[in-house]
């Protein structure tokens, strides 16, 4: 006897009682609800098929995704899914024409078989301090570099053993970034990115945090002397927090970001000068702005930026 005619055995005893004895007498013996003794009582026709349960599926389903949107799913994620993951698969259904939101897209995918199982491995680590969230725009931005992998060098660049530096700002509330290569990893180039950085960013910048490295600052190497990106910050009025040392994960969401950088374009660009290279990063940095993000509700950096200049 399986569980269903064993459930539904049960309940033909208990509407049996019921008929009997009355149903409040069946329902406080068996310890089933009055409510459930009369649906089953209505349902009785002396059988006890009579009392099995049903299917609880709607009789129809309106906002079912339809053929075309369903292709239009399959079509995103066989372009974009395997370089740029979901999201990319989301923008490159976006563009021919998909309109749901990025949940609605991914429990479609889910659903049509389309989502594979996530691969096991160690349980994440978790923290019981938690950080404080931004709520403004410029109320804290991680800056950190990047060296571009050798890998990634072609021609004139790798037969000279050119090195180059990918230098980061992202904004914590917004998740808002800017991006920029040089030759030379040094405090002089940290301030000319800032002095970028201050001309593209459409907000106030309150406070940057850093790693304590040379570039950003001399507290481990020289007392007497400062460095140039702590006097650049100084003369804009701009706070200077340095994380502690060996501890990269308080720059989380910058080292975040570098690493989907390597995912999405390192590991399928090479370039053989620094002109080529900034052109096809100024076009992944466009990209990654304007990408949802679950962190963010489904929305794009660009998107929560816009939203939130428009409260203030």
């Amino acid at each position: 006897m399986n569980k269903i005619t064993q459930e539904a055995r049960h309940r033909q005893a208990v509407v049996k009682l019921a008929i009997r004895k009355g149903k409040s007498f069946a329902a406080k013996i068996y310890g089933v609800s009055l409510s459930s003794v009369t649906r089953w009582s209505k349902r009785y026709d002396g059988t006890w098929q009579s009392l099995r349960e049903g299917s609880h599926r709607p009789h129809s389903h309106p906002k079912q995704h339809t053929a075309a949107e369903e292709e239009l799913i399959k079509q995103g994620i066989k372009e974009k899914y395997f370089r740029c993951g979901w999201e990319g698969a989301y923008m490159a259904a976006q563009e021919k024409g998909y309109s749901r939101s990025y949940s609605g897209f991914l429990y479609a995918a889910k659903r049509m078989g389309l989502c594979g199982g996530k691969e096991k491995g160690k349980p994440p680590r978790k923290h019981d301090r938690r950080y404080p969230d931004m709520t403004v725009p410029g109320e804290k931005v991680q800056i950190d570099v990047k060296e571009v992998p050798y890998c990634c060098l072609k021609g004139a660049a790798k037969r000279d053993g050119k090195r180059m530096y990918q230098w980061t700002a992202i904004d914590e509330c917004t998740r808002f970034r800017f991006v920029y290569e040089f030759e030379e990893h040094t405090p002089e180039n940290s301030v000319k990115f800032l002095k970028m950085l201050i001309k593209v960013f459409p907000f106030k910048i309150q406070t940057v945090q850093t790693d304590n490295g040379t570039e950003f600052t001399y507290k481990y190497i020289s007392e007497e002397k400062e460095c140039p990106f702590d006097t650049a910050l100084a003369e804009l009025g701009i706070n200077h927090k340095l994380i502690q040392p060996r501890t990269p994960w308080h720059n989380g969401k910058v080292e975040r970001s570098h690493r989907n950088d390597q995912r999405y374009f390192y590991d399928w660009e090479k370039f053989s000068d620094i002109k080529e290279l900034n052109k096809k990063l100024a076009e992944h940095l466009n990209w990654s702005n304007n990408k949802p993000m679950r962190t963010l509700g489904g929305r794009s950096p660009l998107r929560l930026l816009q939203e939130k200049l428009a409260e203030a």
